[in-house]
C-alpha cells in the first residue's frame, strides 16, 4: 500500500513539472512578441524621436534663410499648413465633440475667464469708406480711413495662417475661420508684434496700422474674404459705407 502511494505521488509530480514548463514557454513567447512590437521597441521609438527633431531643425533652417534656394521649400511648407489643414475648423469640431479645454475648471472661474461667443457675422476691421470696390479687381476692397494712425482689427475669430509681406499687398495678415473662410488684411504700414503665425485671435484684436494714403492725410488698407478658394465681395457680408 505504501509503495502504491509513492507511485501516485511520483506520477503527479512529473505531471506538475510538465505543466509548468509549458506555461513558462508560452510566457516566453509572449514576452518576445511584445519586445518586437513597435510600442515596446526602444530603438524604433528613439529613431522616431530623432527623425522628428531633425525634421523640426530642417524646417527652422529653411525659414531662417531667405535665399532663392529656400523660397520654394518655404512656399511648399506654408501651402501645407495654410491650405491643407484647417486649424479653426479643427478647433470648432473638437469643442463640439469634447467641449472646451477649460470645462474642468470651477464654474465661477469658467464664466470669468471664458470670452463671450461672437457672432458669425464679420465686424468692421476699421472705420472708413470704400474707395475701390470689389468689382474693380475681383479680389477685395480698399478702405480709406479718416486718420493715418487708424488700427486694423480682426473682423472675426480665427487662426493666423499668414503674417508677412505679399508682392502686391505689402504687409498682410490672413486669418482662417471655423467655417473655412479666410479674411485678408493687406496694405498695412506695419503688423503688430503680438501677431504670431498660427496663434488664435478673437474678433477685435489689433493686427496692425493702416498705410498712408496719397497726400499723407488719411490712411488706407486692403480687406478681402476668401471662400472655397475664391474671393467674394466683402460688402455682401459686412456693412461698410
Amino acid at each position: 500500500m505504501k509503495n502504491r502511494a509513492d507511485e501516485i505521488r511520483k506520477k503527479y509530480g512529473n505531471l506538475s513539472k510538465k505543466g509548468s514548463s509549458k506555461e513558462k514557454s508560452v510566457s516566453i513567447n509572449r514576452d518576445d512578441s511584445e519586445k518586437n512590437h513597435p510600442l515596446f521597441n526602444r530603438h524604433a521609438l528613439l529613431m522616431q524621436v530623432m527623425f522628428s527633431i531633425i525634421l523640426f531643425l530642417i524646417v527652422g533652417i529653411i525659414f531662417k534663410n531667405n535665399g532663392e534656394q529656400t523660397a520654394k521649400a518655404q512656399n511648399f511648407i506654408k501651402h501645407v499648413y495654410e491650405d491643407e489643414f484647417h486649424f479653426a475648423a479643427a478647433k470648432d469640431w473638437y469643442e463640439n465633440q469634447f467641449g472646451k479645454p477649460l470645462a474642468l475648471l470651477p464654474k465661477d472661474k469658467l464664466i470669468k475667464n471664458e470670452p463671450e461667443q461672437t457672432s458669425e457675422v464679420y465686424a468692421v476691421p476699421a472705420d472708413g469708406k470704400v474707395y475701390e470696390s470689389f468689382s474693380s479687381n475681383g479680389k477685395g476692397i480698399w478702405i480709406e480711413t479718416g486718420s493715418k494712425e487708424e488700427s486694423v482689427e480682426t473682423a472675426k475669430d480665427g487662426y493666423i495662417v499668414f503674417a508677412g509681406k505679399k508682392e502686391d499687398l505689402g504687409y498682410t495678415v490672413i486669418i482662417q475661420h471655423s467655417d473655412e473662410q479666410e479674411s485678408w488684411y493687406g496694405d498695412l504700414k506695419e503688423i503688430d508684434n503680438s501677431i504670431k503665425l498660427y496663434n488664435y485671435v478673437e474678433s477685435g484684436t489689433r493686427l496692425g496700422k493702416v498705410s498712408e494714403n496719397d497726400g499723407g492725410k488719411t490712411g488706407k488698407f486692403y480687406f478681402a474674404i476668401k471662400k472655397d478658394k475664391s474671393f467674394i465681395d466683402p460688402s455682401k457680408v459686412i456693412d461698410i459705407d
